[in-house]
């Protein structure tokens, strides 16, 4: 709500002045230009995340090994590189190094987006790998993917979480407004990507998609290099804290010593309270249950529709953005701890009928799932989706309140990153053990037993923060 005069006086020491000057900058026009280049560079990277693996399965139909390297590559970079950027939000300009990183995105995008158009070119044949003129394409497409994830880590570790923080300065509900603000730019540009692409792809050839992709590349890169100067100098605050580094941090020169002081980061990110917080997140990365390539692959060969898969892929992100409602409620009604806890719970709750339609299919490895196993899978998932962001928007307003005044407060939140970058690299090996179709259900057990113990370790994380799991509230006596 926003401030009230006529309340001051009753309410005052719940909102001490400083804080109401910070939700009233939060309020205005500056929050506004902040989810404008938000919703810009956010639906760039849906759409590569999207487009680039539908078209590596196009081009390279008899093999998934093209697409399967690509992913792995790219979240490799992204588990190897994560803390070195977070180290360069920590050291570097705020503005310099967010217009560097938004360089490099969409300079790799575009790149990206030529070398496809240029494998598009033959359409004869599906091209081989062992070609040289294909493999020179392919490599370059596979750099920019690696590429383009380090920098949209950073894009993410210096927007999302250091300028947010920033801009917060303290205020717990600025900080709640701009979390949730971002998350459902994320969820709602996660809706509408896939839906863009497919109308691309259905109403031109992928090589002009590919050629349209570049330009809008080239194009959002020009908007976001001036906005996003707009957004920086809407908020007086990230001037100050960028004038209140004297002397930027310094990663210490030789292997050797950079990689004790990686060790030391990581040690000290290990001790910090919030560290189980963040590994039971990252348990909820190593899962199939999920709208993703790995579950849609499956369900095409229970042959379902596109266009059905489409539909249930939506309602996974509408539930998703109902979460973002849930969260705060939840935050506010329970506190953080508790509301986490309520969250990541109903997640691997709503996840029981699901595994257990899956549990059914490997008895009966039937061509087509049954009614009820369907109903069971799509309403579960997408009603676990409500508790995985609620969770997702708690732990990271976690994390950020444990580093706020951390002098490399981005340089750990990498480390968070890392961590998910891991599990996601862990799903992908799962899948590739687990990669006939008949297989999958237990990829998807599997998958299960990993998010409940991401929920039995944030109930240790619970019990630390607490004292006790169960709140028993207090009765009152006469």
């Amino acid at each position: 709500m926003p401030h009230n005069e006529s309340s001051a006086p009753e309410n005052a020491f719940l909102l001490p002045p400083e804080e109401d000057q910070v939700d009233v900058e939060v309020g205005g026009s500056g929050f506004w230009c902040l989810c404008i280049q938000h919703a810009s560079n956010t639906s760039g990277d849906r759409t590569s995340e999207y487009l680039m693996y539908l078209l590596l399965v196009v081009i390279f139909q008899t093999t998934l090994l093209p697409s399967a390297i690509f992913g792995f590559s790219a979240t490799l970079s992204g588990i190897l590189l994560s803390r070195w950027v977070g180290t360069l939000v920590d050291s570097h300009p705020k503005l310099s190094l967010v217009r560097t990183c938004i360089f490099i995105q969409k300079t790799s995008a575009a790149i990206a987006y030529a070398a496809f158009a240029l494998l598009l070119s033959t359409p004869q044949q599906p091209p081989s790998l062992q070609d040289e003129y294909n493999l020179l394409n392919y490599s370059a497409i596979v750099l920019c993917g690696c590429a383009l994830r380090v920098s949209t880590i950073c894009i993410q570790i210096a927007v999302e979480r250091d300028w947010v923080t920033c801009i917060a300065h303290g205020s717990d509900r600025a900080l709640s407004r701009l979390n949730v603000s971002l998350r459902r730019v994320d969820l709602f540009c996660n809706l509408t990507a896939p839906l863009v692409v497919s109308i691309f792809t259905t109403l031109l050839s992928y090589r002009t998609t590919s050629l349209l992709m570049f330009a809008v590349s080239l194009l959002t890169m020009g908007f976001e290099l001036y906005w996003i100067d707009v957004v920086y100098s809407s908020f007086p605050r990230l001037h100050a804290e960028q004038r209140a580094s004297e002397s930027p941090l310094e990663e210490p020169r030789g292997w050797k010593s950079a990689l004790a002081n990686q060790l030391n980061d990581w040690s000290e990110f290990i001790q910090l309270p919030v560290f189980l917080s963040s590994v039971a997140l990252s348990l909820l990365y190593i899962t199939v249950l999920s709208f993703d390539g790995n579950m849609l692959g499956y369900l095409k060969t229970k042959k379902f529709e596109d266009s059905f898969l489409a539909a249930m892929r939506s309602l996974g992100v509408i539930t998703g953005l109902l979460g973002t409602l849930v969260a705060p409620a939840l935050e506010t009604r329970l506190g953080s701890a508790r509301a986490g806890s309520w969250s990541i719970w109903s997640e691997a709750i709503c996840l029981v009928p699901v595994t257990f339609a899956f549990a059914q299919q490997l008895r009966k490895n039937e061509k087509t799932l049954p009614s009820v196993s369907s109903a069971l899978i799509f309403g579960g998932m997408a009603a676990s989706r409500v508790g995985l962001w609620s969770f997702d928007l708690i732990q990271l307003k976690q994390l950020q309140e444990a580093l706020v005044n951390h002098p490399r407060r981005n340089t750990l939140t990498a480390l968070q990153f890392s961590m998910a970058n891991m599990a996601d690299l862990l799903k992908y090996i799962l899948a590739m053990i687990l990669s006939r179709p008949v297989q999958f259900p237990w990829a998807a057990i599997i998958s299960f037993v990993t998010v409940s113990c991401g929920a039995i370790t944030y109930t240790i994380y619970l019990k630390r923060e607490r004292g006790h799991i169960f709140h028993v509230p207090c009765l009152k006596t006469d």
